[in-house]
């Protein structure tokens, strides 16, 4: 705990609960707290909040974006010895001082690409946004659930399904010192590996959806509901809009 209310807390204060890794320990939430009480003008804290991964022994913030390798990173980092003291934190504001020093990076993909494996995974293989049972039929259809996706603010943390997110909105733009992509996600992962001080071979994928371009198949109609919902991040990473 830091002595006065201005100062920037250690960063070996923040790591998630042992029971419950999308949690901070009460101690870090009390410092989050603290700071918060001492004003937004002292600028301790980030504005917003993001999904964190951190590492104090290699000195890393990751921040995770939904559906871009998130599992088989952390099962890298698991299986190489990498101790993730804040684990899978959601929705968190980190003290900004704290962290100027640690390697922070994220990974992005495709956006088409991106919300075609979310509605795979989150509508058709499960009814992870508990439709009822006719809606969950109508939703089979992807551009259905595009229009659906599209009443959403997409920017909104929290309020919107971290699968359906903004890429842009997921990741700190003003701190982070890299930013991967899947389609190149060999070599991407290795220079993180190199820079964190982890073995650059990454484990064999923890998820069925391999890197790759945009999805060909795509109707017109998704392929403009995509770009539309998705242009922020089309601008920000320099990916093709879907034409």
């Amino acid at each position: 705990m830091s002595e006065h209310p201005g100062a920037a807390p250690s960063p070996e204060v923040f790591h998630t609960r042992a029971g419950n890794r999308r949690r901070l320990t009460q101690a870090a939430e009390a410092e989050v707290e603290r700071l918060a009480a001492a004003g937004e003008t002292s600028a301790w804290l980030s504005p917003l909040a993001y999904n964190l991964t951190v590492s104090h022994s290699h000195r890393f913030v990751w921040f995770r974006v939904a559906k871009v390798a998130t599992r088989t990173i952390r099962h890298h980092c698991e299986s190489h010895g990498v101790t993730m003291d804040v684990d899978h934190a959601m929705r968190v504001r980190y003290p900004l001082a704290s962290f100027a020093d640690y390697f922070a990076f994220a990974f992005v993909r495709d956006p088409l690409d991106r919300f075609v494996s979310a509605w795979r995974d989150k509508v058709v293989a499960n009814n992870y946004y508990r439709f009822d049972e006719q809606t969950h039929a109508r939703m089979q259809a992807i551009e259905e659930f595009a229009r659906w996706t599209a009443t959403h603010d997409l920017s909104a943390v929290p309020g919107t399904d971290q699968h359906l997110t903004l890429q842009s909105r997921m990741i700190d733009l003003n701190r982070v010192d890299f930013v991967g992509r899947l389609e190149t996600f060999d070599r991407d992962f290795a220079e993180v590996c190199e820079r964190i001080g982890a073995p650059a071979v990454p484990s064999a994928p923890q998820n069925q959806t391999a890197p790759g371009g945009q999805d060909r198949r795509a109707s017109d109609e998704l392929r403009e509901l995509v770009s539309q919902m998705y242009r922020r991040d089309y601008q920000v990473f320099g990916y093709e809009v879907p034409a």
